[in-house]
């Protein structure tokens, strides 16, 4: 799960060019305009990710007013990525000292280091309003036997950057468009969205793209407890960036219900043309290439650098890329930074 708050540690400050009352601050992965002088390397801050939503009840967040808007109900603030002074700036971070919720002893505890503190403080993650053809009727909560999508990001795992260890990645697109699931498992079939398992209605997008490519049918002629994962894109959704007539789901992952884990790239790739041999019509995402992360040399600059790009349709900038170790036990997605700066609405 996304962690959107945590207590992290100011690893650098780097001065703006032409900036005299802010700085950048490096938290981990991160960069964060500070006012100048207000924090120090080495000192603790309470870190806020994007698209955490700050209620304005809380006083701490005051500052922020004169970006308020209403979601859920609640007035608060949505954290985006910004450009200030030509300088990138993704969350927020606060001085620890104004946190007496957060137990000094506690945090010297490596268990809870990581914790994710959103909950105390009533910090939700602002998420966008669903198009009805995507919403549809709910059948039930998201199935427990399946893992959700939502890979981490790279700003939060710069330790894999480090590592260096040679093993093999397959990189691919991230389309911008809506998550779909479709499943077999122990005789039963169903389509979800995001958080919900949908009941077939004939507005429904994801069911009828189901439907359409005989995904459900393929499904259960292969008799395997899985699930297709991956991207419905097109008309109605998110804008629809690719241009499409129609509606497409394209699969980026295969998860083996019986194993509990996601399938490695070669097993999903035996796994979705032994659909196609039985009729289904599976498009998967784009592939850009299998490498190594060692072609970064370590640098969380080079990685957001290689996430910029065109997507799908070549005339389209991508949201950003997917990697995934071959073995499929590690997945993390860089996003595009001038995505995130266009669709700030997002």
């Amino acid at each position: 799960m996304r962690k959107l708050v945590t207590v992290r540690t100011v690893d650098a400050i780097r001065p703006i060019p032409g900036a005299d009352a802010i700085e950048c601050a490096i938290v981990e992965g991160w960069t964060v305009v500070i006012k100048k002088g207000e924090f120090a390397v080495g000192d603790r801050c309470v870190f806020y990710e994007i698209d955490a939503f700050l209620p304005l009840d809380d006083p701490r967040f005051a500052f922020l007013e004169k970006a308020a808007i209403t979601w859920n109900e609640q007035r608060g603030v949505r954290l985006r990525t910004m450009k200030l002074r030509g300088q990138i700036s993704q969350g927020l971070i606060l001085p620890l000292s104004q946190f007496a919720e957060i137990d000094a002893l506690a945090l010297a505890d490596p268990a809870l280091r990581q914790r994710d503190w959103a909950e105390l403080f009533g910090i939700g993650k602002w998420e966008p309003v669903i198009p009805a053809c995507l919403s549809g009727e709910v059948e039930g909560p998201f199935p427990s036997f399946i893992a959700k999508t939502d890979q981490e990001r790279i700003q939060n795992l710069p330790e894999v950057l480090a590592a260096n260890d040679g093993l093999a990645f397959e990189v691919t697109v991230k389309l911008d468009g809506s998550s779909m699931t479709a499943f077999h498992n122990a005789g039963a079939l169903g389509v979800c969205g995001r958080n919900w398992q949908l009941r077939e209605t004939p507005g429904n997008s994801l069911w009828r793209v189901a439907r359409e490519n005989r995904l459900l049918e393929a499904l259960a002629t292969l008799g395997r407890n899985v699930a297709l994962q991956g991207e419905i894109i097109g008309e109605g959704i998110q804008g629809n960036p690719e241009k499409l007539r129609g509606q497409q789901f394209h699969v980026f992952d295969v998860f083996d219900i019986d194993r509990g884990s996601h399938c490695g790239m070669d097993e999903r790739n035996a796994i979705v043309d032994a659909l196609r041999v039985l009729g289904a019509g599976v498009r998967t995402v784009p592939l850009l290439e299998v490498s190594t992360l060692d072609r970064f040399g370590g640098s969380m600059a080079e990685v957001l650098a290689y996430a910029e790009g065109p997507s799908l349709n070549p005339g389209t900038s991508r949201e950003g890329v997917v990697f995934k170790r071959l073995d499929g036990g590690l997945s993390f997605k860089a996003i595009s930074n001038s995505y995130l700066l266009k669709h700030s609405d997002r």
